[in-house]
């Protein structure tokens, strides 16, 4: 009977006990235990945009075409040789008589239009034709130049007249050559008085003529202008011609 009593006693017990556990555990798990906070979730990697595919290539802007240089239009003037034109636009004596149709090199005028090729060379094939002026060329008869003759005689320059004397529009001193052909760059007209007209770069040929005018104007290659702002000559007056080294070539007083 006694064993029963403690069996019942311990088996009482051991369900208090239980209750008393599990109620402390339910208690502390809701009023005492912190709430766990849920981690955060990890960054997600943004995705980059896949490049948009462009059908067919980009067009290329293309180059401009270079265009071919334009040539120059030279006016020939009193004096000029075809040397020395070349050797001024730094172009070769056979590349300027190619762009002009020129087989001479002494044939040339004044006022005769050159084109001066650019860069050189004539045409590059009988295809392409050449480079046209920037200015319509006008054809002007050459007239012949002077030529280093050994042969040729001795240039004979005589003042053949006076014209107006007095009268600065009119005024002019007539100067003929009867011998051979002479350059005149340098030489010099003069008075008494020392006022003296040197003459440009200019062939005067046999049996050519030269007209020396005091007032001003624009030199051809027979008509000079001294430029002056009254006349110079008055009947009496000595005027005297000389070379460029001083030499007397002719006298003439006014009448």
């Amino acid at each position: 009977m006694n064993a029963r009593r403690l069996l019942l006693y311990l088996l009482l017990n051991a369900l208090v006990s239980a209750a008393t556990v599990i109620a402390v555990l339910w208690a502390w798990n809701r009023f005492v235990r912190a709430p766990a906070i849920p981690a955060a979730p990890p960054p997600q990697a943004t995705p980059l945009p896949l490049p948009t595919a462009t059908p067919g290539l980009a067009p290329v802007t293309p180059f401009p075409t270079p265009l071919p240089p334009t040539p120059i239009a030279h006016t020939v003037q009193a004096g000029e040789t075809l040397g020395a034109i070349a050797q001024r636009y730094d172009v070769s004596l056979e590349d300027l008589m190619a762009a002009n149709g020129l087989t001479d090199p002494n044939v040339l005028s004044v006022g005769q239009q050159l084109v001066i090729p650019i860069g050189g060379g004539a045409p590059a094939s009988p295809d392409e034709p050449p480079a046209q002026p920037a200015t319509p060329v006008v054809t002007v008869a050459p007239l012949p130049t002077a030529t280093s003759n050994p042969n040729a005689p001795p240039p004979r320059l005589a003042i053949r007249e006076v014209r107006a004397a007095g009268q600065l529009e009119s005024e002019a001193v007539v100067i003929a050559n009867s011998g051979g052909p002479v350059d005149l760059a340098g030489w010099t007209l003069r008075d008494e008085a020392g006022r003296q007209y040197t003459f440009p770069a200019l062939t005067l040929f046999e049996g050519g003529i030269v007209t020396v005018h005091t007032r001003a104007g624009v030199d051809t290659v027979i008509d000079l202008y001294w430029g002056l702002a009254e006349a110079v000559w008055a009947s009496g007056k000595l005027m005297l011609l000389t070379d460029p080294n001083g030499n007397l070539g002719a006298r003439f007083v006014v009448p």
